[in-house]
């Protein structure tokens, strides 16, 4: 009665590969749960493999997620070079922490779990899963058509998936590199500017193509007018360009903003069927909700959102509406919460308020929660309706017992932010944030993505789609390089001093 398919992963080849890349790999660390049997195998192989290459493999055992960042903290200061991770639930439920820790060392991360390749990992090898989820549905359709599951054999399937990232080389301190024909051969590739980029040729030769058949009428509708919605339309506007697009000649492109207004997103969707567009490109939930119950059928590029699974544009990166394709981000959250313990070493409470009726800032909640239970933070979350009640929210939020507050990302809390650093600053708290205009309306530290890059990446999207190609057949795309940014200003204004280290590490300083 039983059938299915073996995934063996090329544990070796990622060790050779990983020597490849720095010939002076002599220490490698590994955590992982003896429990699970899976990872019993992988570090098994791995072992193999270390003693061929005469590597030495620092293991670290661990029984749950929490203990994760210990395990690999303490990998680190043993001396190892790099760490691993193998298929391995708990350890790569909490690769955020392998990642921090690493950075940290100045060590890189390889793994044979191919994901988001911008997570921050320098190779991954392994299986690609979607293939491997194809063949397991028609083994499901050979059953559900009669065929008796005793007479199918059970094989082994792992179509090889490679992604390297350049970017993880940066600060790195031994002398790693990425072979040009390692790079060639990447499945995806992550490039210096922090743009994934398929290995192959892809889309971007559309440079020689010429016009298109027809010219484009393309609308960009906005939620609201804060520097993270500038950013990103820039960004937008450049991957249509770099796509070997010209604006006036392929496409002519109109910018409407509802103010925050919901009721105005829903005109503004009316009005571009109305006028005939042919696209619409959406930065943020609720526009692209309103484009998806509104513009039935019509090509849309979404951008500047968290979930877009969790805004009904589909069941999975793959599975998807047939006319919506785009670049969504999550918040950095493992991430600033370290950056909160070197800032704040004492905090353990940490406050955020949120919009019930915005599905993003549910799903930030939870995710906030998610990865602050995992380094034993506590959060405070409180509601807030509507623009009036933010600041009557905030009041109550810092009368809670907190540390500092964290505020999760959200359209509305965006635009009434002042009033939520009103009552941080007089309650004397730090705000850690993520959205880039918070930080110069008085956060103190913000961890922002990339909205530049993102929305150049979805302009891109938008170019593949107007030269023809199905929206349909393309993965929805995350986006996960970050930007930090950090007040010295607001912080001094309340009796707080930013660490130099972290101060070096921003991409932008605040001070006046």
């Amino acid at each position: 009665h039983l059938v299915g398919t073996g995934i063996p992963l090329p544990v070796a080849e990622s060790f050779r590969l990983a020597r490849k890349m720095f010939p002076g790999l002599k220490t490698v660390g590994v955590a992982w749960n003896p429990a699970e049997s899976n990872s019993v195998g992988y570090v098994g192989q791995a072992r193999t493999a270390a003693q061929e290459l005469q590597i030495e493999l620092l293991e670290a055992h661990v029984d749950n997620s929490s203990a994760v960042l210990e395990a690999a903290s303490s990998l680190a200061s043993r001396g190892a070079q790099a760490l691993w991770v193998p298929g391995d639930n708990t350890v790569g439920s909490a690769l955020n922490s392998v990642l921090s820790t690493a950075k940290k060392a100045l060590i890189p991360v390889f793994t044979i779990l191919p994901g988001d390749p911008m997570r921050g990992t320098i190779l991954d090898l392994g299986a690609n899963f979607h293939e491997v989820g194809k063949l397991t549905g028609k083994l499901a359709v050979n059953i559900i058509r009669g065929s008796d599951p005793a007479q199918i054999p059970v094989r082994d399937f792992s179509p090889r998936r490679l992604v390297v990232n350049k970017l993880a080389l940066n600060g790195l301190k031994d002398p790693w590199r990425i072979p040009d024909d390692m790079a060639a051969s990447a499945d995806i590739l992550v490039n210096e500017a922090g743009v994934r980029v398929k290995a192959a040729p892809r889309q971007a030769a559309d440079n020689s193509q010429g016009p298109l058949a027809k010219k484009w009428k393309v609308r960009i509708i906005e939620y609201n007018n804060i520097q993270d919605v500038e950013e990103t339309e820039e960004g937008v506007r450049a991957g249509l360009r770099e796509s070997g697009l010209k604006e006036g000649r392929d496409y002519i492109v109109d910018v409407r903003n509802a103010q925050g207004d919901m009721a105005t997103v829903n005109s503004l969707v009316d009005a571009a069927i109305t006028e005939g567009a042919d696209l619409l490109i959406t930065l943020s939930t609720p526009t692209l909700q309103a484009a998806l119950k509104r513009a039935a059928g019509k090509p849309i590029v979404f951008t500047y959102l968290a979930n877009a699974v969790a805004a009904a544009a589909g069941r999975s990166d793959e599975d998807h509406l047939p006319n919506v394709v785009g670049v969504y981000n999550t918040a950095a959250y493992a991430e600033i919460l370290e950056l909160i313990r070197q800032v704040r070493p004492d905090a353990r409470v940490l406050g955020t308020l949120f919009v019930p009726a915005e599905v993003n800032m549910v799903y930030h909640r939870e995710q906030l929660n998610e990865a602050a239970r995992k380094l034993n933070f506590k959060v405070v979350a409180l509601a807030a309706n509507t623009s009036a009640d933010v600041a009557d929210a905030a009041l109550a939020l810092t009368s809670q017992r907190i540390d500092v507050i964290c505020q999760i990302p959200g359209n509305l809390t965006a635009a009434a932010f002042p009033s939520i650093a009103a009552a941080a600053n007089k309650a004397k708290l730090p705000i850690f944030a993520f959205q880039t205009t918070q930080a110069r309306h008085g956060a103190a530290v913000v961890l922002a993505r990339d909205y530049g890059d993102a929305g150049r990446e979805a302009g891109m999207l938008a170019a593949r789609v107007m030269r023809g190609e199905n929206p349909a057949k393309i993965p929805f795309i995350p986006f996960s390089k970050t930007k930090l940014v950090v007040n010295t200003k607001a912080a001094r204004h309340i009796g707080l001093t930013i660490p130099p280290a972290v101060v070096k590490k921003a991409e932008e300083v605040i001070s006046q």
